[in-house]
């Protein structure tokens, strides 16, 4: 399966609308002759096949309707149990007073009503979305289509998310209006938006969900990288954490052209040290992959287990973004890494969480364009929202210790102990055997970063243990 990317995409959307087998799948891309804002989505046909005995699907969606006998989803109680979020969410941290800020282009026309069936569906809190469009509203309303259609794919992905992890925390949706034929357009107008909402919001939580290759910006980096960086130093100053995702291909990403660096590679803004880099793992949650090679999709349904493996799957040709910066040096939160890992770089990402498709979450959506209802979706998109999340719940235990809130992340996340994350290492799977055990996109010929005990360059320090992890984040708050 060929992969059309581009330099500049939501780090990256992985949509699967229920598949029976593995399809030849649709990607919505186009080749962009400037750096542009645009999704990279890989969409599977619905599964169209009718509930009988003989029959046993992987996802029935809340309405009652199978989605896919191939790929597992995910409600928000099954990833509150898989990470102990639950037990946060018992005593009281549910996000209250706190804000997350959504970064996303274009946005969705039907956001708040697609969240709020979201809530209704699963018990949640309602709450209004607030949205700030620094260039103006885009025009969504009678029409979504295009690389609009992949945003507003990803804005429901992470209004969603952001808000099932932090339920009465506020929402912010800034929507981005690059034009549609100059990609340039698309830095000035995130760039506007995050200013905005840095210096609207302090202490609150920040989601990046797009990636560019470091390499794709050529002669440009210093200076686009430098507007970027004002905007991150202030949310330093302000007090804002600001996460980035970082990126679904491996190390296998692209230029602006769309053609795959032949060397290893890792995405911007993730790698900046003033961003705490997302990446992803694949939570298997009673169930097990069971493959006889790497492009079997069986599995066995083993209730109770809990598996979770560095986030690569072969069979759609997906992995979490990883590795060592050319753009930045070893900052110094990272003196403790091995030097003979980092190699004198900044390396990421930072932390990791579930961004499989096959073991997706559940996405509402109603926005013309695309089937009306439950979809799963996948990717570092699914991660940094819902960390993001996590941060919130941290800055309200802050709230109630009177300190400020988590802020800059970095230096005091690479504080804490090994026992707040669950360390990712290699896994075997099946009677095949397929061993995942780092992040090189299958078949690209890339060579991936290792997978290993304690912080390595695709998982960072592993998915964080979300209750040990936010208290002990906000403990270690100055």
């Amino acid at each position: 399966m060929k992969k059309f990317l581009l330099a500049m995409m939501p780090a990256a959307l992985v949509l699967i609308l229920a598949a029976t087998t593995i399809p030849q799948a649709r990607h919505t891309a186009s080749a962009a002759s400037q750096l542009k804002f645009v999704p990279l989505i890989v969409l599977a046909p619905d599964d169209n096949q009718t509930p009988a005995p003989a029959i046993t699907f992987a996802c029935v969606d809340p309405d009652g309707n199978p989605r896919s006998t191939v790929f597992h989803c995910y409600t928000p109680s099954d990833i509150y149990a898989a990470y102990g979020v639950d037990v946060l969410h018992s005593e009281g941290t549910t996000g209250s007073g706190e804000t997350i800020v959504i970064v996303d282009a274009y946005g969705s026309p039907t956001v708040q009503q697609d969240l709020d069936r979201f809530s209704d569906t699963f018990g949640l809190p309602r709450t209004t979305v607030q949205i700030i469009h620094p260039n103006g509203a885009p025009p969504l309303n009678n029409s979504v289509k295009g690389a609009a259609l992949g945003w507003a794919e990803e804005t429901s992905l992470d209004v969603q998310w952001a808000h099932a992890i932090a339920p009465d925390a506020h929402i912010v949706l800034v929507a981005a209006n690059p034009a549609e034929t100059e990609g340039v357009q698309g830095f000035p107008s995130i760039f506007k938006g995050e200013q905005m909402a840095v210096n609207q919001f302090p202490g609150a939580v920040l989601s990046q969900s797009f990636a560019a290759t470091e390499q794709s910006f050529h002669s440009a980096a210093d200076v686009q990288v430098a507007k970027f960086d004002q905007v991150y130093r202030q949310a330093r100053t302000n007090h804002v954490t600001v996460l980035g995702s970082s990126g679904d291909s491996g190390t296998a990403n692209v230029d602006k052209q769309g053609r795959v660096f032949p060397f290893p590679t890792v995405n911007w803004p993730s790698s900046d040290p003033l961003i705490t880099s997302a990446g992803g793992t694949w939570l298997q949650f009673g169930w097990t992959w069971n493959p006889s090679s790497p492009t079997d999709t069986s599995y066995l349904t083993t209730p109770g287990s809990r598996t979770e493996a560095v986030w690569n799957e072969p069979f759609i040709q997906a992995a979490t973004g990883g590795g060592r910066s050319v753009l930045f040096t070893t900052p110094n939160f990272q003196s403790s890494i091995s030097q003979s890992l980092l190699q004198g770089a900044r390396g990421l990402p930072d932390l990791s969480w579930n961004a499989a498709v096959d073991g997706g979450v559940l996405v509402y959506t109603s926005f013309p364009g695309v089937r009306v209802g439950w979809h799963i979706i996948g990717g570092t998109s699914a991660s940094c929202p819902q960390l993001a999340g996590l941060i919130a719940l941290t800055n309200q235990l802050a709230d109630a210790a009177h300190k400020s809130h988590v802020g800059y992340l970095n230096p005091v996340l690479y504080s804490l102990p090994s026992s707040d994350f669950n360390d990712i290492v290699p896994q075997t799977f099946g009677p095949g055997p397929v061993t995942i055990g780092d992040n090189s996109n299958f078949g690209s010929g890339i060579a991936g970063m290792a997978t290993t005990t304690g912080f390595d360059l695709t998982t960072g320090f592993g998915s964080p243990k979300a209750h040990n992890f936010v208290h002990d984040l906000a403990n270690a708050i100055p």
